[in-house]
């Protein structure tokens, strides 16, 4: 049995709608379907007939709609202008049209405007059709553009020739073997239906011809999704250890400013000190630096806050933490003389005595002021008799020269 003509309305969308009519008008299916694919509608429509017309209730023509018509090689229905509400809910009543949502309506309504598009020349092709003369076979050759009569013309041609072929296959098959005659039309008949099987499996194969490229489309675009959230993650990612970076080296820098900060209220301190604002003068008096310990550390530090200069006098306030190696880092300063309290080493009284260094305690110098102090504690600074401590030294020199010489004597 020949498939039947349709004319295919389509409503895209994320919600399709589907409509197909006969080429009398007469509805064969309405449906719609959500997330439908071309080629799902494809092997829905293949599977109700064979597509003779395609249209749409707006224009411009949608994609999916130009697809389908394309894939059946079937005309488009194209139109002036949308049609509008009205207009579609006045096309979709009466003649046992049946929908169940806007979708299928407006499906729907494309396939009678696009049937009463070609309603009178149906009509014309229904009068002037001959018997024997396949009617449908007509209208879809008008729709393609031929003429009613060269339509017609063209059909019964084709069957006056398929007639003379078969009377002549028959004659040859009666002469044949009779008696088979019935076998041979039967078997004709089931390669009629195969071959009407062959075209319809045709039409699926192209439906899912179809539904592969929008597979590939769907993988692609997949792909694409993939490749910007990963960049997009990467970029987050690369944001995220940024800011966990910045934020280390904000720290440290609190932390570096914080010890400046420390460092600058011992200077400010110091400079007050230094400059005035707690400046104290002694008559007489030589201002000497004062070194809280005989340690390392104590004389690294007082260097750090006022330096420690070639010529300078300084006073340990305890001398007795200190040996060789801390006698020579302070000779190394270039100190030209040290007073201390307390008890010095032997070892360290040693070492300054070879970097030609005199070293005096509070005893032999005492202390004229302790400047700084508070509460008893020990100040920045001292000052001692200038006089007494030029004097200490031209002494400490001269017994150092009588040394030397009665060395040299000696030898």
């Amino acid at each position: 049995m020949r498939r039947r003509y349709t004319i295919v309305g389509i409503d895209p969308g994320t919600t399709v709608g589907v409509a197909m009519l006969d080429l009398n008008g007469k509805p064969i299916e309405v449906f719609s379907s959500k997330n439908y694919s071309v080629s799902d509608a494809i092997a829905r429509i293949i599977a109700l007939g064979k597509p003779l017309i395609v249209a749409s209730d707006v224009t411009p023509t949608p994609s999916m709609v130009k697809k389908i018509s394309s894939i059946f090689s079937s005309p488009v229905h194209e139109l002036d202008e949308s049609l509008s509400t009205e207009e579609k809910v006045a096309l979709t009543k009466g003649e046992g049209y049946e929908y169940k949502n806007v979708h299928e309506r407006d499906a729907l309504a494309a396939c009678v405007n696009a049937f009463r598009g070609y309603k009178k020349k149906f009509s014309k092709v229904q009068k002037k059709t001959p018997a024997g003369v396949d009617v449908e076979e007509v209208k879809a050759l008008v729709v393609k553009g031929v003429s009613i009569s060269a339509a017609i013309t063209r059909l019964i041609s084709a069957k006056e020739e398929t007639k003379e072929v078969t009377k002549e296959e028959e004659k040859q098959e009666e002469k044949k073997c009779g008696e088979e005659s019935d076998d041979i039309l039967r078997l004709r008949r089931i390669m009629k239906a195969k071959d009407e099987r062959i075209e319809m499996m045709k039409g699926l194969a192209t439906a899912l011809k179809v539904r592969v490229e929008e597979k590939e489309l769907e993988i692609s675009s997949l792909r694409q999704k993939l490749d910007f959230t990963r960049s997009t993650r990467k970029k987050e990612i690369e944001k995220t250890e940024g800011m966990r970076k910045r934020d280390k080296e904000i720290e440290r820098l609190r932390e570096e400013v914080k010890a400046r900060e420390g460092e600058n209220a011992e200077l400010r301190v110091v400079i007050e000190a230094l400059k005035g604002k707690r400046e104290v003068k002694v008559k007489g008096g030589k201002r000497i630096k004062t070194i809280k310990s005989f340690s390392r550390a104590a004389i690294l530090d007082t260097d750090r806050k006022y330096g420690l200069k070639k010529g300078d006098i300084v006073f340990l306030q305890d001398g007795s933490g200190g040996g060789a190696s801390t006698a020579e880092l302070l000779a190394k300063k270039g100190v030209a003389s040290v007073i201390y309290g307390k008890e010095l080493s032997h070892f360290a009284a040693d070492k300054f005595f070879e970097f030609d260094i005199p070293a005096f305690s509070t005893d032999e110098i005492p202390l004229l002021l302790n400047e700084g102090g508070v509460n008893g504690e020990e100040g920045e600074f001292a000052f001692v008799d200038q006089h007494l401590l030029n004097e200490k030294i031209e002494r400490w020199k001269r017994k150092r020269e009588k040394a030397a010489e009665r060395k040299i004597y000696q030898v």
